[in-house]
């Protein structure tokens, strides 16, 4: 089975927003407020690479 190395990321958040995080993670039952950023980070990156694919296609070029 491969092994999937993780690597650490920091990001600078207000204290607003940070306390916005929590609450947001909170009601949404993640385990942390980190985990909430890494998933909905992974959803927005995803969403972004998704379509700019169908952009590339649309114009006629080929999906990566």
């Amino acid at each position: 089975m491969k092994q999937t190395k993780t690597i650490s990321m920091s990001i600078r958040v207000t204290e607003d927003e940070l306390n916005k995080l929590k609450a947001a993670a909170e009601l949404l039952s993640y385990s942390s407020y980190s985990e909430f950023v890494r998933r909905t980070a992974l959803i927005e990156a995803t969403l972004v690479l998704e379509q700019t694919s169908l952009n590339n296609f649309s114009k006629g070029g080929q999906i990566k």
